[in-house]
């Protein structure tokens, strides 16, 4: 199984494909189930309204954040094999169906959002539009390795 480019439009194209994951299946082409990807998802779209509960050097964060950033943004992609910051990485063999419950209301609760989001520990502060762009492209490039079955 190979990794998929995915092109969500909205968060509505996110969840859906998640919701077509767990009804009929999936082949990985990563590391990672789909309760795995929906948990890591969940928690940067939690960060962003809740904050974060990790920490990036502030030289690294000072060195690369807005360059890695305005990369992302610009090619509409993220770079695939990087560590991910997240501390704890997410468990094995959890509920998947819980797990997209928690994505929908992570995805309900960032959409709806009115305030400021909090400051990534990576990229620091960003716009409305970049939270959610880039929260989206970290959607699409996760669940781009689960294809699903039939």
């Amino acid at each position: 199984m190979e990794y998929r480019e995915l092109k969500f439009q909205s968060f509505d194209d996110a969840v859906a494909y998640a919701e077509t994951l767990q009804l009929q299946g999936y082949e990985r082409a990563g590391q990672w189930d789909l309760a795995q990807v929906l948990d890591h998802l969940t928690y940067f779209l939690d960060g962003a309204v809740n904050g974060y509960s990790f920490k990036v050097p502030w030289i690294i964060k000072a060195m690369f954040g807005k360059m890695v950033l305005r990369r992302i943004l610009t090619s509409k992609r993220m770079k695939r094999g990087v560590f991910t910051p997240q501390k704890p990485l997410p468990e094995p063999n959890l509920d998947s169906a819980a797990a997209l419950v928690r994505f929908k209301h992570a995805v309900d609760r960032l959409t709806r959002h009115e305030g400021e989001y909090k400051a990534s520990p990576f990229f620091g502060v960003m716009t409305r539009d970049q939270v959610r762009e880039l929260n989206l492209l970290h959607c699409r490039h996760h669940l781009g390795y689960l294809t699903p079955k039939g």
